[in-house]
């Protein structure tokens, strides 16, 4: 025999450790447990009624070294055993099976089962901070007493088996059990009841009766018929063969005997340390029960006891589960759950809701048909993988909505153990996530356009500022050629014009897109606005030898709008058409009336737009790809302002392109308008650059700007056009000249340290000496609130940085406003 191995414990005063060897010692077979049901040590005793060895059966889950015969399939004793042993966890008490039929396999791991019946008691062994630490599993073997009886008994139990598998509650339970075990023993009465402890009073509602006996049906004062009821209170097994003789009944004896109880036997249910139930069987004359008898009453009272638990364990499961239902279909996401084996059996409403397939369509694998067949294969690898580790499951897929669309949803799912650990079920929601997915897709996609913008915008700068740089290095040899200086001064200012033109792109389509704009509207022949915006385009046109096709009605299309934006849009389309077509293309402008609208149409047969950058064309920053090929320039702002300014008019824009190559089509329509006669909008010819008059008297300026370069240029243009220009970096330097001398003119920046402009020109304002001077602001902050803000401050004009110089001359030569 194998003598087992000590264990370690840290449990309070020593732990199982300390009466091991009076567990050894002992002559009843016994096991010690850990809560999960693990076997830790076990007596020779046991091993010999096991017929295993330690190595056998250590270390391993009590139902794992013993498992249920899988031959027989109304074996009971492992599932009663282990709900024992729950009870015993849950409650901290011990807890007595009186007759329990467990088959044992002769062999580990299998084999041939041999029936045995053991009564068992499992009992608490308490850790130091008062919790259950380790189950005490003792077994007595009754099988040699048992077998002898077993005909009469087992015919008896299966027909109780039979009787109460399909019963819901425990009266019927009890009334049940209690007709097969009156008609098996021939007694009077059997019943079963519950008991109130307060009252000492026993409740049954049907009971078992032979012909000619009266029921106990009802309510019953156990006391008023002697004291046993305090045995039945500590849970002890009462059977008595005549009243008389029993000191227990001997004062009630005449009351029982007129209840047909001269002779009774009752079995107490106890539940943490309470009386709850008792199963009574009652006969009318003297009984000397037999051990067989008795037996059969203890083993009909466990299966009462055992079927009620089921029944109550039923009812209330039932009841979880229908308020389960009520809250997952209450929920917005979709809710299933599986089996431990990844089963699927359970979905809520909304899961059929969303995918609009029959209820139980998707049980068991049927789920997997609704995914995208491009994620199937995916979501079936984590699922194993998640059934196989227990690990969380979590993965994104795409599911079929009722509508036939598929959509992105997260799947996530939750392993629900029981208290040795074992997965019971899994727990899973489904939650759309597709707005969301395609909000981060979006923000991938615009954040990829940013960083090109940047990248365009970054080339677009450089440009020019390459040839301003080597013009002003050219600058810097000196020498006296005329021409060498003309020339790199031209260059000079047609770059700056070219960076100031950039600049005011993106400030326009940043006015414009947020809905900042003005619009001058009057009524307009759009025939006028084409012509004006060819007029516009025609050098980059014919600087490409491109051939245009212009197709107008003989008749006005008279439209409500602002010349000068519907200029812009027309001008921008063919600028972009011009851009995009090879030189010697062909373009075509045409207006034309179309349901009910004004339709502009601006065809090439250029580069084309490929199917991917089509719906995104009026976006900002989208352009087609560059290429070493084709670098015309630009930022990608141009569709986007003509598609807002189409939409600020109340029309709408549209592009078509039969893929690269192919060229394309822009659409601009515009709502007509209902007068019957149009205004014109003459178009403002620029400002020349205006030269003082010979001999004319010119203002006196003081001149401030914190940026000494441009500063210092700018003055030096002035002064070349016969102006006495005083040049300052900071505020406090104007107040103290101002008080010194008279200015006429003070041009001064916004954006400075300390003082700033507007604080500045108040400040003249204020004084008597400088209230009448013409003040001018020079600033780079441009937006129309920067300049009524100027206006509000006190100054007389407002111009943005780079200066349009003659725009500056003809202020400053014309006279002051009075």
């Amino acid at each position: 025999m194998d003598t087992p191995p000590t264990f370690p414990c840290d449990a309070a005063q020593g732990g199982p450790q300390a009466f091991e060897p009076f567990l050894q010692a002992m002559p009843m077979p016994c096991v010690v447990m850990t809560p999960q049901m693990v076997i830790i040590s076990a007596n020779p005793a046991y091993l010999r009624l096991a017929g295993r060895s330690a190595a056998d059966i250590l270390g391993r889950n009590i139902f794992d070294a013993f498992p249920s015969n899988p031959h027989d399939p109304h074996a009971d004793g492992a599932a009663n055993l282990r709900a024992s042993l729950l009870r015993v966890c849950a409650t901290g008490r011990a807890d007595k099976m009186e007759l329990q039929r467990y088959d044992v396999a002769t062999q580990e791991h299998g084999g041939d089962f041999q029936t045995r019946y053991w009564k068992i008691q499992n009992t608490p062994v308490p850790g130091a901070d008062g919790a259950v630490a380790y189950l005490l599993h003792m077994v007595e073997e009754l099988t040699d007493f048992y077998l002898p009886r077993k005909n009469t008994l087992r015919d008896v139990l299966a027909n109780l088996a039979d009787a109460l598998r399909d019963l819901k509650s425990e009266s019927e339970i009890g009334h049940a059990a209690s007709a097969i075990l009156g008609e098996a023993l021939g007694t009077s009465r059997v019943g079963y009841g519950t008991i109130d402890h307060a009252s000492d009073t026993l409740g049954v509602v049907r009971d078992w009766c032979a012909p000619g006996v009266g029921t106990l049906a009802g309510t019953t004062e156990l006391r008023s018929y002697g004291s046993f009821i305090d045995d039945l209170k500590r849970d002890r097994f009462i059977a008595i063969a005549n009243v008389d003789h029993d000191p227990r009944t001997a004062p009630a004896a005449a009351m029982l005997r007129a209840r047909d109880a001269a002779a009774f036997v009752n079995v107490p249910v106890v539940e943490d340390g309470v009386l709850v139930a008792v199963l009574f069987v009652n006969d009318a004359r003297e009984r000397h029960w037999t051990a067989e008898e008795l037996v059969l009453v203890k083993e009909v009272a466990a299966r009462i006891r055992i079927a009620a638990e089921r029944a109550r364990g039923a009812a209330a499961l039932s009841q979880s589960e229908a308020k389960f239902r009520i809250i997952t279909d209450a929920m917005p996401q979709m809710v299933w759950s599986t089996l431990p084996d990844g089963y699927h059996d359970y979905y809520n409403e909304q899961w059929y809701r969303y995918t609009g397939v029959a209820p139980g369509a998707t049980n068991g694998t049927g789920w997997n048909d609704i995914f995208h067949p491009d994620d199937r294969a995916r979501a079936w690898d984590a699922w194993h993988d998640s059934l196989a580790s227990g690990k969380v499951y979590e993965i994104q897929y795409r599911l079929r909505h009722h509508s036939g669309v598929y959509r992105w949803v997260l799947g996530r799912a939750l392993p629900i153990r029981d208290q040795a650990g074992g997965i019971t079920r899994w727990m899973g929601t489904c939650t759309d996530i597709d707005d969301q997915k395609r909000a981060e897709d979006e923000l991938r996609r615009l954040g990829v356009r940013k960083d090109e913008f940047l990248a365009m915008l970054a080339h677009e700068l450089r440009n020019p500022l390459a040839p301003i740089s080597s013009a002003a290095q050219l600058l810097m040899l000196g020498g006296s050629d005329p021409q060498r200086v003309q020339k790199s001064a031209g260059v000079i200012q047609r770059q700056v014009r070219h960076l100031t033109n950039l600049v005011d792109d993106l400030l326009d389509v940043s006015r414009v897109t947020r809905g900042l704009v003005q619009l001058d509207r009057r009524v307009l022949d759009l025939r006028e606005v084409l012509h004006g915006a060819i007029e516009q385009v025609r050098p980059a046109i014919e600087a490409r030898h491109h051939q245009l096709a212009l197709a107008l009605p003989p008749a006005p299309l008279p439209v409500h709008g602002d010349r000068t934006r519907l200029v812009q849009v027309v001008a921008n389309l063919l600028a972009n058409a011009a851009k995009y077509t090879a030189p010697g293309g062909h373009l075509g402008l045409s207006l034309q009336l179309e349901n009910g609208q004004a339709c502009i149409t601006v065809s090439d047969d250029g580069i084309g737009m490929s199917a991917d950058l089509l719906p995104h064309v009026f976006e900002l920053f989208v352009q087609a790809e560059r290429t070493p090929d084709r670098a015309q320039g630009g930022l990608g702002l141009g569709l986007a302002l003509v598609q807002r300014i189409a939409q600020l008019h109340g029309g709408s824009a549209r592009a078509r392109s039969g893929g690269l190559g192919q060229g394309s089509t822009l659409t601009v329509c515009l709502p007509l308008s209902s007068a019957a006669a149009h205004d014109s909008v003459p178009v403002q010819a620029g400002a020349a650059d205006t030269l003082p008059p010979a001999g004319a008297s010119l203002p006196t300026l003081l001149l401030l700007d914190d940026h000494v370069d441009g500063a210092q240029m700018l003055g030096a243009l002035l002064r070349a056009r016969g102006f006495e220009v005083t040049i300052v970096h900071d505020g406090a330097s104007v107040l103290r000249l101002a008080a010194a001398r008279h200015f006429d003119v003070y041009i001064l920046d916004i954006g400075l340290p300390g003082m700033d402009g507007y604080e500045l020109a108040r400040r003249l304002r204020a004084s008597a000496d400088t209230a009448r001077a013409r003040l001018l602001a020079l600033t780079g902050y441009g937006k129309a609130e920067d300049r009524q803000r100027a206006l509000d401050a006190g100054f007389d004009h407002h111009l943005v940085k780079p200066v349009d110089l003659p725009a500056l001359l003809a202020l400053l030569v014309s006279p002051p406003q009075s």
